[in-house]
Parts: structure tokens; sequence; C-alpha cells
């Protein structure tokens, strides 16, 4: 009767144990499941951290690499093909209890010493050549390295060869096979984001999705939920049957997750939450909210209203320190938005903190909550008797001052989460600097819509940007700018409302649309300049002010570089060099030449004040009505202080934006370049200039750039 046999170095053959094979033919099922289970073993081998290597009879003690095994792999399937009748052996399949029992037997030592080295030799069974790893259900044995087994199936019998083996209880490095890598698990988290991004693509490039894509990279979580809003409106509102997909749409969103049941439920106790301070349950009010980092994300945190410290504290899940501290010094009001249709979280109960450069938005789970909070806010704020002791309460004061929200982060979001993407400030720096979203007091959802629902909708966006600039530029640093001033609070909410402009309503051929991005360019410089926590550009930092200095407009996001050199003048010409206080977009920000404007007056290079001391301090608020009577106008406020004439030298100086955008004025030409600005000089200039053109040679030479900018912009006297 045929008997598996196992060769055991040291041992003698009469204590080798034998195994009886006619229990395996009745397990046939059992010994293909075990030789199918190889291939899924190996996906199981990155969770193991005990891994067992089978390696052969001259190994050393390294892994084998995979050509040495693909060697060792074709000399043992040689050495199988040369064995003849008498050669092979009588076996058959090993099942799955055959296996452990092998595996146990491996794990006990042997008891008799011999000179070669130690060692186990041990026969495998395969019913196909390709298996190569064994799952027992306590170790994995991978086969790898000289003496592998390879067999060929005949008439239900297999010719193995026997093989000794070195177990190794090592985890594999990352440089062999199969081995455990330390990104391997981010790499994968990562193909799937792109599976999921090219299956989005896909739908887009097909023509199912026809929605207006941003210009701006927003990160890919955001991006993802603006595809799938965009294919779900249009969905509804394509369909044949609107009310039959609504209804489907609303019955997979009012389906209720685990995470649902249990969103902004429970204490601090099931956030894992432990405070600085204990809560009073007398003075003191706590509940779980959902704060609004920004529009479209919002996060789960404990809510902490001290009464006699008088602050408010947000504390995220697991934590010990509060992520938000909001001080009753900085609250001007506690409302609720129960009238708000737009409100993102209609099922729960919303409420604004206002402060004076902030507006905090939270969510709760019921209306009690929220009252509570209002009320007790709003009792000790109209309390005029109620002393004012800050944050000294218990030796804490200084500790809760480091989590209030940073002076330049409410001004410009500066460290905080958002969802554009970073950009690069410079050929040489791998590192990307967040964008500086200048208008984010309040959220969308909260603001007055800028359109009515009569009357031309360009004309009323040019009313309202022009209106937003001369607001802008009504504020000066001379006059000890104040941040506290209702007049800057009032213009911070009206730049806020830049977020529901519809740009989709922008004829941009028309000149309503060309003072629209003008006066915005403007405005966005003047807001820069007026709150440069940092200090006003210079040379080094002039790329990253202009690139990071940014508004949002509609569903998108423009900063100073790009509406300058992709909105603007996005039928000019490309910089020849530019060189500060010129700068140009990242590469990545080619996109926005969707918003392009059609204009190809070399006139732009003149109106577009840079802020550097080159060009003069007050600005006009462009009109559709008066553009060509004010692009006159501001050309020759600029060229009559720019241009430069030297009659003993016989040369002309122009200004250096005349040589960065040559390509404007008819390219390497100079002359011609001359006669462009010849026309916005002082009448005793331009005979000067022709009186050199009439006797000879005139040399034609460009000013430096400036290195030193304006504080800020004032305006310019309207036009009659």
């Amino acid at each position: 009767e045929p008997v598996l046999k196992l060769g055991l170095s040291g041992v003698s053959e009469a204590d080798q144990p034998t195994f009886d094979l006619d229990s395996v033919e009745k397990q046939d099922s059992d010994a293909d499941s075990f030789t199918s289970s190889s291939d899924e073993s190996d996906s199981e081998e990155e969770d193991n951290d005990d891994h067992i290597i089978i390696a052969g009879p001259n190994h050393s003690g390294d892994i084998l690499d995979d050509e040495y095994s693909s060697e060792c792999d074709d000399e043992n399937v040689s050495n199988t093909k040369n064995k003849g009748p008498t050669d092979s052996v009588d076996v058959r399949e090993a099942s799955t209890e055959d296996m452990l029992q092998i595996s146990d037997f491996l794990e006990t030592p042997a008891t008799e010493p011999t000179s070669k080295k130690k060692g186990r030799l041990i026969g495998r069974v395969a019913k196909t050549v390709t298996a190569s790893t064994v799952v027992t259900g306590k170790t994995v044995i991978k086969t790898l390295g000289k003496g592998t087994v390879k067999s060929t199936v005949s008439a239900s019998r297999a010719v193995t060869m026997p093989m000794s083996s070195v177990v190794y209880n090592k985890t594999p490095k990352r440089h062999e096979p199969r081995g455990r890598g330390i990104g391997r698990r981010k790499r994968s988290h990562k193909s799937q984001m792109k599976s999921l991004g090219k299956t989005l693509k896909t739908i887009q490039g097909q023509g199912h999705l026809k929605g207006h894509a941003t210009a701006g990279s927003l990160l890919f979580p955001d991006q993802c939920c603006r595809l799938v809003s965009s294919m779900l409106s249009q969905t509804s509102s394509n369909s044949s049957n609107p009310l039959l997909v609504n209804d489907a749409i609303s019955a997979l969103i009012s389906a209720c997750s685990a995470h649902d049941l249990a969103f902004l439920r429970g204490c601090s106790a099931e956030l894992g939450v432990r405070p600085l301070l204990p809560v009073d349950p007398k003075s003191d009010i706590d509940c779980v909210v959902a704060r609004c980092l920004y529009d479209g994300r919002w996060v789960e945190e404990l809510c902490i209203f001290y009464t006699d410290a008088r602050h408010l504290a947000f504390y995220a899940p697991l934590s010990k320190k509060p992520s938000l501290v909001v001080t009753l010094d900085e609250i001007e009001a506690a409302r609720s938005l129960d009238d708000n249709e737009t409100f993102p979280l209609p099922t729960h109960s919303s409420a604004a903190i206002d402060t004076t450069l902030k507006c905090h938005y939270i969510a709760f789970l019921t209306p009690s909550h929220r009252e509570n909070l209002i009320a007790k806010l709003n009792g000790i704020l109209t309390d005029e008797t109620q002393s004012n002791t800050g944050l000294v309460q218990n030796g804490k004061g200084s500790e809760f001052e480091a989590y209030k929200m940073p002076l330049e982060a409410a001004l410009t979001t500066s460290g905080m989460a958002t969802k554009w993407e970073g950009v690069r400030t410079g050929k040489k720096s791998k590192q990307k600097k967040q964008r500086k979203v200048l208008n984010s007091r309040i959220m969308p959802f909260d603001l007055d819509p800028i359109l009515s629902s009569s009357g031309d909708s360009q004309e009323e966006i040019c009313l309202f940007v022009e209106g937003l600039l001369k607001r802008a530029l009504s504020f000066s640093p001379d006059d000890s700018l104040d941040l506290n001033d209702t007049r800057f609070v009032d213009f911070l909410n009206e730049t806020s409302r830049l977020r529901l402009l519809p740009l989709g309503e922008l004829d941009l051929t028309s000149k309503q649309a060309f003072c629209v991005f003008v006066n915005l360019y403007h405005t966005l410089l003047q807001h820069s300049l007026l709150i440069a926590v940092d200090g006003l550009p210079s040379k080094r930092s002039v790329t990253a002010f202009k690139r990071c200095s940014c508004y949002e407009i509609g569903d998108d996001v423009f900063s100073l570089s790009e509406l300058e050199c992709l909105v603007i003048r996005g039928k000019l010409g490309r910089p020849v060099h530019a060189r500060s206080p010129f700068v140009e977009p990242p590469k990545k920000s080619r996109s926005y030449l969707i918003y392009a404007l059609t204009s190809s007056d070399y006139r732009v290079n003149f109106i577009l004040n840079n802020g550097d001391i080159s060009y003069p301090k007050k600005v006009p608020i462009y009109n559709p009505r008066l553009l060509e009577d004010q692009m006159d106008a501001a050309s020759f406020n600029f060229l009559s202080a720019q241009v430069k004439i030297d009659a003993k030298k016989r040369s002309v100086f122009l200004p250096n934006v005349c040589n960065v955008y040559r390509s404007d004025f008819g390219g390497n030409d100079g002359l011609v370049c001359l006669q462009s600005c010849l026309r916005f000089l002082e009448e005793h200039d331009q005979l000067s200039v022709a009186a050199l053109l009439d006797n000879g040679v005139v040399s034609i030479k460009f000013l430096k750039p400036s290195e030193m900018f304006h504080a800020s912009l004032s305006e310019m006297s309207a036009l009659v």
C-alpha cells in the first residue's frame, strides 16, 4: 500500500513517521482546495508576522533572489525529466490534516545530533507545477531557492523531489519578494483615489457630465464631491422621468448608516475628550456639535462654554487640547439660521457665532441645545454688570490664549483647512504654499445673492464690483486702519458675496466683463496690501504674494497672477523674462484661460497697476461707458512719469513693462514701441522725441524694474 514518508535528517528510518493515504483518497476536494489556496495565501503574507522560509541545502541564510530561484527551478525541472520509471515515488495528494501534522512535527526539534547542517527534509506533494505556498492554518510555508518542489501530474500520480529546509522566523524585508513595504497601504489608497478619478474623468469625457469645471485645483475629496454632485443634478434634471429619479436619489440619501445614527450623539466620554478645564454642570454648557471648517466640510467636535472663564472651546475627538478657543471679547453676536434654505445640513439646527473677522458656524442635533447656547451667550453679552475676567481663572489664561484663531488665519485662512490645492512659489521650490483666501469671513449659504430677479445680469455685476473697489480704495494704513471698524467689517462681508458671483453670466467679449475683472484685480491688490501680515512684498516675496493672495469668485478661486496674466491678458503676449514685480502664474494654472478676455489692447500694460512705485498710486474705477477715456487717462498718468528723454545722449528711456511684454508692441522693434507710447506723452516731450528722430539715430533703453511697493492705493478722480 503506498505510504507517504518524510525523510528527516538524523532520524532512523524506523523512527520516521508514516501516514496512511487511504484517508487522503476520500478527501480529494480538500486536496484541491489545498493546492488552489496557494495564490490566496500570497495576498495574506503581508498581514502575517510569522513567515517561515523554505530554502535549499546550500543556503547560507540570506533570502535568495528571484533570478537565482528561477535558475534552481529550471535545474530541478530538468532533473525530474531525466528521472526513470524506477526513480518515481508512488505517492498521492496530501490533505490539509496531513500538512497540519507536518507543521507540528517540524516544530519539534530533532533529538539526535548530526554532523551535517541542522535541518529537516520534507517531501512535498503538489498537484500543479506553479504551486509555491501552502497555508496550513498555523504557519506559512514558502518554497524558495534550490530544491523547490516541481512535479508533473500523470494518471493521478505525482513525481516529487525531496528538499532540505532551513526555517527562519523573521519578517521578510522590503527588498525581498512579497516583502512588507512601508508604503504599501499608502500606494493602495492612492490607487483607489486614482481609479475613482479616472472613472469620473471617463464619465466627463464621454459627454455624460457637461458641468462647468473649476479652473482652480481642488483637493481630491472636494473634487470628487463636486463632480458627483454635478452628475446627480444633471441626472435629475435631464431625465425623462425626473420624479422617479429624484425619488431614487432621495431614497439613496435617506438611507442611514451606523455613522449617521451616531452623528452628534453622546458626550465627551463617547468622543474620548479630556478637557483642560473641568465642566461645571451648574453654570457651563457642553454638547456635541458639527463645526464648519470651510464650505463643504464639517467636523464633529465637543463644544464647551465656560461661564466663569468667558470663552468657548471646541475639542476634536480623542483630544486633550482644544482645536479652537473663542473668547467673549471677540464675539459680537450669536444667531440662529432657521430661515436659511441653503444650509447644507437641513435636518439639523444651525447657529452662527459672529466675531469681528470671522463667523463660526455650528450645527446641533436638536433645537434645544442650540437655544440654550445662544441664550447663554447673548445673555452674558448684554449684561453690562458682568465682570470681564478674561482668561485668567485657574491659571489657564496663557494656555488658552494659544488656541485662539490667529489674526492672519482669520484674515487670510492661512494655516487653516482649505479645499484648494497649494501653489508653487518658484521654479526651484518643490514645496507648495497654501492659497490665502481673503474673502472667507462669511460662508456662501449665509449671504445675500448679488443678482436680483429682474434686470441685466452684467450691469448688476458691474455696479456691485465698482462699489466694492470704491470701498477698498477708501481705506489707508496712514489713517490707522482699525480692524474693529464697522466699515472694514462691512467691506469683508461684501467681498464674501463674490463667492456667489455667477461667472457664467459674463460675456467675455464685452466691455462689462473687462471692467469687472480689472476692478476685481485692483480690489484684490488693495485688499492684499492693506492686510499684509508679513509686511509689504519685496523682491523675494513678491512671487508668493501674487500667487497666494486669492479671492473666491463664483465656484472658483483667482490669485493676482492668474487674474493679471491668464484672464485680463489672456489674448495678449507672454512675458519675455518676468522679473520682480512681474510674476507669471504656475504652469498648472493654464486652465484659467477658459476665463480669458478677448481684448488685445496694448494699453492693458499701462492700466494694470502692479503695486510697485513705478506705477501711480491712484487707480480709476472703470466703467463700460467711460472705458476708452479712462484707459487713455491711466496710460497718460503712467507714461508721463515713466518715459525719460536724454537729448545729449540721444536716448529715450521707456518703462520696464514695454521690455517684459515687448510682443504687445511689435516684437523686438523698439521704435514701434516708442511710437505706441508717444501719443500718451506731453506735447513738449512729443516734440523732443520727434526732433531726435529727424536728426539721426535714437537709442531706446528700458528703465530698471522697481523693487519697492506702495502701502496702499487710492481712487483717481472720475472723468466727467
